[in-house]
């Protein structure tokens, strides 16, 4: 036993020296490299080459090599320089530190190729970004084999990007990643590349634009506050990297704030940013916006015609009338702002106060309230608007601006002769025809709507079926049914609603709920978000259109969802209190009373004229 313990005693005390010796070796390459420095610094090379040389000797650990060779570079004794490096690494092949070194020195020395070969090993760790570097350059070095849309979207461009931040802390790197990431309708992964700070309002403008497509609203308005914040504070000096090679001007934060706070449903704050930056670009408030104020700007005349619709929807009719006719004097070739002041001519002009009570007062010479402030409400002469109209047309040769021309013209001789519309109609098609039954999307599209709402529903079916096969080439290969199927992605959005309404005419069941599915939940972003959420792009009434269909097929909670969904976009009280009576109809088959009550009762409320709401609500009070 004594004998184990001496032993044990004697291997104690061997490991404390070896320990010792160990640390002694490192205190003595510490001291040896400090005196190093100072004969570097005073001006004698020979002697700190001596020291460094018998340091080569001690050196126990890669940072030990890494001291010793930045002490060889600053003597410009690069071969012993790279000697240390080498050895090092053969012993440490996998040290971070020791190749991150090498690759810089091969770099620095012009040997690329072999500098890139020796970063591979740093993808994804905190020394990526050197291996981002080579790798960048050397897609310029091949950029006239390939073009420069391939190179971002290659799987390991995100990768890189994200060690090429890592490196240098520039969110633009984190920014291209986040595209490459959307480009392939990946928008979580997108959203986990948010930076932990916003360096620019074009910054914070581009992880709002993310979210906004992503349809998170909420999270695009706090990066907009953000956007707005900085550019105020920066006087809009926007510019934060090389790669940022464009201004983010405050109308577009506003205006994507705007829409954020719409696509909220908060209207009055979307209404509220959008008139405070109006106020300021009319007051000129801030001189250093004076050149935002460029009233060619399609944006700005975006935020106008915004505050004009709002305007309507509270029935504040001086506002709107105010903002209208600013508009189409600023921008006189807006096609929105135009239709919208058509719009309101009409509307306008169908405005009268011509009961018997009424009558009899203006007889007497007497004015009421009522009648003042009628006769008080703005008005818009419609040939005023049709006027500035076709002088755009003139100018532009807009078929959407024509078509809205002669829609407008339609409602003025609604009380003409059917046989003259038609007329007129037809003449419209064989002045714009392009072809045998083929014309402008925006002209087909007029004529259907005029036929069907002529009730000539067989025409307008004959006329869009042979308009649809002329225009895509349908039913030459396979039948015409499953051809348009697979053209749905490049049909415009009302080809594919008026498609779904005839085959839902014609019975076709399979047909109509593909092509409802389609513009409802499929139409204007990536099909991969999918969900149950209402395109932006596709009209209400389709969504309608579609839950009748989920009804009538025995799918009655998918209906009750779309219906409701339906409805909270439903701008029009009409159509809202008529989606509210089929949601009680569900209901009742659900025998779910109360909630048909509460539905009926909406929708009343909604439309006090709804007579089958009025009835079915009758039938459950009895």
């Amino acid at each position: 036993m004594r004998q184990f313990l001496c032993v044990l005693a004697l291997s104690a005390i061997g490991a404390a020296f070896i320990s010792c010796s160990a640390k002694s070796k490192a205190m003595s390459m510490t001291s040896a490299l400090d005196e190093a420095d100072r004969y570097i610094t005073q001006g004698y090379p020979r002697d700190a080459l001596k020291i460094l040389s018998s340091c080569e000797k001690k050196i126990l650990s890669p940072m030990d090599a890494i001291g010793v060779y930045k002490r060889y570079l600053a003597l410009e004794e690069k071969k012993s320089a790279e000697k240390i490096l080498k050895k090092s690494l053969k012993k440490n092949p996998e040290n971070l530190e020791l190749n991150a070194v090498y690759a810089s020195f091969l770099k620095k020395d012009g040997r690329f190729d072999e500098a890139f070969k020796r970063s591979k090993i740093l993808r994804g760790t905190k020394y990526g970004g050197l291996h981002s570097e080579f790798y960048f350059r050397s897609l310029k070095a091949e950029e006239g084999e390939k073009p420069a849309s391939f190179f971002w979207t290659e799987e390991r461009m995100p990768g890189l990007y994200v060690d090429a931040y890592n490196s240098n802390q520039d969110n633009a790197w984190l920014r291209n990643a986040a595209l490459c990431a959307m480009a392939s309708g990946d928008y979580g992964d997108a959203e986990q590349l948010f930076p932990q700070e916003m360096q620019s309002p074009g910054d914070a403008y581009f992880w709002a634009l993310v979210y906004y497509d992503n349809k998170k609203y909420g999270e695009a308005a706090e990066c907009l506050l953000e956007a707005k914040r900085l550019a105020k504070k920066d006087k809009l000096e926007l510019a934060d990297s090389i790669t940022e090679k464009r201004k983010i001007s405050s109308i577009e934060i506003i205006s994507l704030l705007s829409d954020s706070y719409a696509m909220m449903g908060e209207e009055k704050e979307a209404e509220r940013v959008r008139g405070e930056l109006i106020a300021e670009l009319t007051m000129g408030q801030e001189k250093e916006n004076e050149q935002e104020a460029d009233f060619s700007s399609s944006l700005l005349a975006t935020m106008y015609l915004n505050s004009a619709l709002y305007a309507l929807q509270k029935n504040d009719e001086r506002a709107a009338y105010n903002t209208l006719t600013f508009l189409v004097q600023k921008w006189p070739d807006f096609v929105p702002a135009l239709i919208a002041y058509g719009n309101f001519a009409y509307n306008s002009s169908k405005r009268i106060m011509d009961d018997p009570l009424t009558k009899s007062l203006r007889d007497a010479g007497v004015v009421s309230t009522d009648m003042k402030r009628f006769d008080d409400l703005p008005r818009v002469a419609v040939s005023d608007a049709l006027l500035r109209m076709k002088e755009s047309i003139e100018r532009t040769h807009n078929d959407s601006l024509y078509v809205a021309t002669l829609e407008l013209e339609d409602k003025i001789d609604e009380s003409s002769d059917e046989r003259i519309r038609l007329g007129r109609m037809y003449r419209v098609l064989e002045r714009n025809a392009i072809a045998a039954d083929l014309f402008p999307a925006e002209i087909a599209q007029y004529a259907v709507h005029t036929l069907l709402r002529l009730e000539h529903y067989q025409e307008a079916k004959d006329m869009f079926l042979k308009y649809i096969t002329a225009r895509y080439n349908l039913g030459k290969e396979r039948p015409f049914e499953e051809d348009l199927v697979l053209h749905l992605n490049n049909m415009d959005l009302w080809e594919v609603e008026y498609g779904a309404y005839f085959a839902a005419k014609e019975k076709d069941t399979d047909l109509t709920k593909r092509l409802y599915e389609y513009a409802v939940y499929e139409s204007g972003f990536s099909s991969s978000n999918g969900g149950t959420e209402i395109s932006p792009a596709a009209a209400t009434q389709s969504a309608v259109n579609l839950a009748m269909f989920y009804s009538s097929t025995a799918n009655k909670d998918k209906a009750l969802e779309l219906y409701g969904r339906a409805q909270s976009r439903a701008s029009d009280n009409y159509l809202r209190s008529e989606i509210m009576y089929r949601l009680a109809c569900i209901y009742d088959t659900k025998k779910d009373a109360a909630a048909a009550i509460k539905s009926l009762e909406y929708s009343l409320y909604l439309n006090p004229t709804n007579g089958s709401a009025r009835l079915l609500l009758a039938k459950f009070k009895q």
